[in-house]
C-alpha cells in the first residue's frame, strides 16, 4: 500500500509541475527534461511514472479536470445552490483555477485535427454539461432556480457564459477580477426568474441585469 500512495503523489507532483510548464511555453514546446528538472527529477525518473511525452500531458489535462471537480465537492458540501459551487469550481477565480484554464486552452488547440485529444476534449465536455444540468436540476427542486426550463438548455447555455468569461479572464485579468466573473454569471442566474420568458431548446430570451454590488 505505502508503494501505491507513493506512486500516485510521485504522478501527481509530475502533472503539476507538467501544467505549470504549458502555462510558461505552451502545449508544443514542453520538454520533459525541463518538466522533471522544475520538479527536482531526472528525465529517468519522469519516463519511470509515463511511457512518453503524450502519455504525461493526457495525465495532466485529466489532473486539472479532477482538480476543478474537488472544488465542486469542496464548494457544494457548504449547501446552497449547486450550479453555483459549479460556477466557483470552474472560474478562474485563484491562481490554480487560473491554471486549470490555461492548460485547457493549450490542449483546445491541440485537439484540432487530433482525434484522440478531440475525443478527450469531448468527453470532458460532455460529463461537465450533464453535471451542469444535474445541479440546475438540483436547483430547481430546492426553489434556488425557478422552474419551467430546461435544465439541459441551461446547462449548455451556462457552460457557454462560463467559458467565454474564463477565457476573457486569461487574456484580460485585469478587466476579469473575481466579482466581474461572478457578477456577470450571477446576472445570468438572475435572470431565470418565473418574469421572464421560459428558456425553450429553439431560443432565449434572457436579460443579463447588472450587479453593484
Amino acid at each position: 500500500m505505502p508503494q501505491t500512495v507513493d506512486r500516485e503523489l510521485r504522478r501527481r507532483q509530475l502533472t503539476e509541475a507538467t501544467a505549470r510548464e504549458i502555462a510558461r511555453v505552451g502545449l508544443a514546446s514542453v520538454r520533459l527534461r525541463d518538466v522533471a528538472g522544475s520538479a527536482g527529477w531526472t528525465t529517468g525518473t519522469l519516463t519511470y511514472y509515463f511511457a512518453d511525452k503524450r502519455q504525461l500531458l493526457l495525465a495532466t489535462f485529466r489532473s486539472r479536470t479532477e482538480l476543478a471537480h474537488a472544488y465542486f465537492e469542496a464548494a457544494a458540501a457548504g449547501g446552497g445552490s449547486l450550479v453555483r459551487a459549479k460556477m466557483e469550481a470552474v472560474l478562474p477565480l485563484d491562481a490554480e483555477r487560473l491554471l486549470n484554464w490555461k492548460v485547457w486552452l493549450a490542449f483546445w488547440g491541440a485537439a484540432v485535427g487530433d482525434a484522440e485529444l478531440a475525443a478527450e476534449q469531448e468527453h470532458r465536455y460532455d460529463v461537465f454539461r450533464k453535471g451542469l444540468a444535474e445541479a440546475v436540476t438540483r436547483d430547481q427542486e430546492t426553489g434556488l432556480l425557478a422552474r419551467g426550463h430546461s435544465a439541459d438548455v441551461v446547462a449548455r447555455h451556462l457552460a457557454t457564459l462560463l467559458d467565454g468569461v474564463a477565457v476573457q479572464a486569461v487574456f484580460a485579468p485585469e478587466q476579469w477580477p473575481q466579482v466581474e466573473q461572478r457578477r456577470v454569471v450571477e446576472g445570468y442566474l438572475q435572470a431565470l426568474d418565473a418574469s421572464h420568458p421560459a428558456i425553450t431548446g429553439g431560443s432565449c430570451s434572457v436579460v443579463i441585469k447588472g450587479d453593484d454590488r
